[in-house]
């Protein structure tokens, strides 16, 4: 509900010029944000829920390893983008005028990285009313209440980053008030070494996953669409994450609940649950996507008002990917619960490489954003096929 109110009040507050910034610069740090978590946002839940069903593991040690991490990572890397704003602001949004909005991003980007880091160790423990209190205020209610204080996409960036930051923190020192804390801090390295080697290999299945949902609305940007159209299609994209995000409760319990039923070997019972979650999400997703066809000029009309029913044609199509891609959200975690190796990440960058080619091809044989748009839809179908014939392999092999 956040999702959708946050748009709604994008397009009051900052006309369509404002609103298309605010949307593709949401998008880009949607893009930039798996390079800085290197997987973490599995390793960590997945790590801590197996330590909790072992005797020689501590799952305050993954915390700490994950934290020294992520802290000099985010550092060198903003450091960078910071050097580097002018040709960033050119990458992203086809202008160097637009620099000013690189450093909010910036701040943005610090601010997920501490909600992941706190939020992912509240979901390994199954703590999950700590986790659903952090991820309301960080996710629901700050992008909400920073449109009191500005009209300005920018200061709009810059606030949110700011708001999650202090909120992650306050939990951060929540968590580490009960942490136990080795005397030699050597100890942690083994961990943190662990959460590497399986959070690596996802980062290229993040970043293509992200790249996926972000890169149709920046090349929109450097076609004839300009940075309005990309703006549309990037809150097409939006409406998508949104839909997926309503299946995303189901994997963030399912990730460290799969975990333990895959050590205790109960994969009859795992089964059962997979198969009821897959045909509520395909029956929900269609009903909605449906409705959606049907009704998108007047849900947008409503939604965002009669000046942005240009952004109705890229809704339209993207919608068509809301099925896919729920399948997939839902699916994911079975298989970075099951395998080490990132299968996912496999599966999202064959699928990236088709939406690359056809996109490629596109840009060559015509400016129309609309084939653009067609490739994501085949890539996320693509996707959801080779998450569903993992799935197979895993149950028929256990």
């Amino acid at each position: 509900m956040s999702y959708i109110l946050v748009y709604r009040l994008a397009a009051i507050s900052l006309g369509n010029v404002g609103f298309s910034e605010y949307a593709l610069s949401r998008r880009a740090v949607s893009l930039i944000q798996p390079a800085l978590i290197l997987g973490f946002g599995v390793a960590i839940p997945r790590y801590i829920a197996y330590s909790l069903q072992s005797t020689t593991k501590n799952p305050d040690f993954y915390f700490l390893g994950a934290t020294g991490i992520l802290l000099i990572v985010t550092l060198t890397t903003l450091s960078i983008v910071y050097l580097f704003r002018q040709g960033m602001a050119f990458l992203i949004f086809g202008s160097y005028e637009y620099t000013h909005l690189i450093l909010p991003m910036a701040l943005l980007l610090i601010g997920i990285i501490s909600h992941l880091l706190c939020y992912t160790y509240f979901q390994g423990k199954l703590s999950m009313l700590k986790a659903n209190l952090l991820q309301t205020v960080n996710i629901a209610i700050v992008p909400v209440a920073v449109f009191l204080f500005t009209n300005n996409a920018a200061k709009l960036l810059a606030l949110m980053g700011a708001f999650w930051l202090v909120a992650s923190m306050i939990c951060f020192f929540y968590i580490l008030r009960g942490l136990e804390i080795p005397r030699n801090k050597m100890d942690i390295l083994p961990y943190a070494k662990e959460l590497l080697i399986y959070g690596i290999q996802r980062v290229p299945g993040d970043f293509g996953l992200a790249a996926l949902l972000s890169v149709v609305a920046i090349f929109t940007a450097h076609t004839g669409g300009g940075v309005e159209q990309a703006g549309y299609v990037a809150f097409g994209v939006s409406i998508l994450s949104a839909a997926g995000s309503l299946f995303a409760p189901i994997g963030i319990v399912l990730l460290p609940q799969a975990s333990q039923m895959i050590v205790k070997l109960e994969m009859a019972k795992l089964r059962y649950y997979v198969g009821k979650i897959l045909v509520v999400s395909i029956t929900l997703t269609c009903i909605g996507v449906i409705f959606f066809l049907i009704f998108a000029e007047k849900v947008i009309e409503l939604y965002l008002g009669n000046t942005f029913l240009g952004a109705c044609p890229a809704a339209k199509l993207i919608a068509l990917g809301v099925v896919p891609y729920a399948v997939f959200v839902s699916m994911r975690s079975i298989l970075d619960s099951y395998y080490v190796r990132a299968v996912n990440a496999k599966n999202i960058l064959i699928s990236l490489c088709l939406f690359l080619v056809w996109d490629g091809v596109s840009l060559v044989l015509s400016t129309n954003y609309r084939f653009l748009v067609i490739g994501f839809v085949l890539a996320l179908l693509l996707l959801s096929v080779l998450t569903l014939i993992e799935m197979k392999k895993i149950f028929k092999t256990s």
